[in-house]
């Protein structure tokens, strides 16, 4: 099997899950609040501040490869965790395991691949590659989590969360029996480099790709926080029954809204693509305000699909434009510094907004924080349009894509 296919193994493996975003239900019917989810997840996140640039050294300095070898043992420790969860302690334990197993990979595993190419001369099939991995894994995680969904509902949650940890072990397989080309490792000392990685995403190329970014994704995951429950409890009262009573056909929505729609996301013509990158920080979060202003349940799956099909096509840019702005020798640690500073502004947005959910429930925390960040989308696209990051939020890189007929 040529190197390619391993890697499209190991991504189908790593983006199947039987369990997807009704972790969330999971947790409710253990027990826990909205506020001690959130919490939960701020930690999370918090893991990912905390580890990131520690890990991202250890895949620039050492191996890559060892570095995503060792983050998915970690995540297979961390889904054991989760199997057996009882209480919000226990939670916390899973947050933290998994924060630190995310944080091996994150970084290492894309840099890794760039790299690979890169050596075998094919760093310029890297955006095709992707979304061909995309076009595969999308659609059979989208079957897995409708699967998964209908399979808790029938037996409970440990059969699905038993066939991802399963998926896990086989991802770690995978992994290991992909080569790793030599790469340019960086010759200053571990501090050294971790600063010069501090100081080249403060450089205006990067700050504000990533502040555009966070803006995104903090407006994209403020749609799909609690956004099971939000519908379940829609759908529970339209349906005369219970949270637990809609796990199926949440399972099913959830493969509509946010695993299908990412395909078309991926396939969008590419004129059509860099459009959505442009127009996500205004319009993700008017499609959140939208979908509580009319709570009725097909409504807010048709928008939950327009906000899908924007973000995938947003990230996808976003994503290779990143790849080719930064040097090989900090591929990994720069990628590592990007995500801990999304983490750590992500980290106090979950813990805002899970009590702000206990607060003003779950219509009303959806819609305060999509006019406030509806603010700073419209603050982006003006310093775009008529200020001066134009050309910082360029794609640089779709320049060098093919005119479309």
């Amino acid at each position: 099997m040529d190197i390619v296919k391993r890697y499209t193994l190991l991504y189908i493996f790593m983006n199947t899950g039987f369990i997807g975003n009704l972790l969330i239900v999971y947790y409710l019917s253990k027990g826990l609040t909205y506020a001690q989810i959130g919490i939960a997840t701020s930690i999370l996140t918090v893991g990912f501040f905390l580890f990131e640039v520690p890990t991202g050294v250890v895949a620039d300095k050492m191996s890559r490869k060892l570095s995503v070898l060792v983050g998915f043992a970690i995540n297979i420790t961390a889904m054991i965790f989760l199997i057996f969860l009882r209480g919000f302690p226990m939670l916390l334990i899973y947050a933290i395991v998994a924060s630190f197993g995310a944080t091996f990979v994150s970084g290492s595993l894309q840099a890794w691949l760039f790299d690979n190419l890169k050596h075998l001369g094919m760093e310029r099939e890297y955006r095709s590659l992707m979304r061909d991995i995309k076009t595969l894994t999308i659609p059979l995680s989208a079957l897995a989590i409708a699967i998964g969904g209908i399979l808790a509902q029938l037996y409970g949650f440990w059969l699905p969360l038993l066939l991802t940890l399963i998926l896990e072990i086989a991802t770690l397989i995978v992994a290991y029996t992909i080569p790793e080309y030599e790469f340019k490792k960086p010759e200053r000392s571990y501090l050294s480099h971790t600063l010069h990685s501090f100081k080249d995403i403060l450089q205006p190329q990067l700050f504000w790709l990533v502040v555009l970014s966070i803006t995104v994704v903090m407006a994209t995951n403020q749609f799909r926080k609690f956004f099971e429950p939000y519908l379940g409890e829609i759908l529970a009262k339209s349906l005369g029954t219970t949270l637990m009573g809609t796990l199926g056909l949440l399972g099913i929505v959830e493969s509509i809204v946010k695993i299908i729609p990412r395909l078309i996301g991926v396939r969008l013509r590419d004129s059509w693509s860099v459009k959505a990158y442009s127009l996500a920080p205004v319009v993700i979060p008017v499609l959140t305000a939208l979908s509580v202003v009319y709570q009725n349940p097909l409504w807010i799956i048709a928008i939950g699909i327009f906000v899908t099909v924007i973000h995938t096509a947003f990230s996808f840019n976003l994503g290779i434009e990143i790849q080719y702005r930064i040097p090989s020798e900090k591929r990994a640690t720069i990628l590592s510094v990007y995500s801990m500073v999304s983490a750590l502004v992500m980290s106090v947005f979950y813990f805002i907004y899970g009590f702000a959910v206990d607060w003003l429930g779950l219509g009303g925390a959806r819609l305060v924080f999509a006019i406030a960040l509806l603010v700073a989308g419209i603050f982006l696209k003006a310093g775009e349009i008529v200020g001066p990051l134009g050309e910082t939020l360029r794609l640089r890189h779709a320049e060098a894509i093919p005119n479309e007929r």
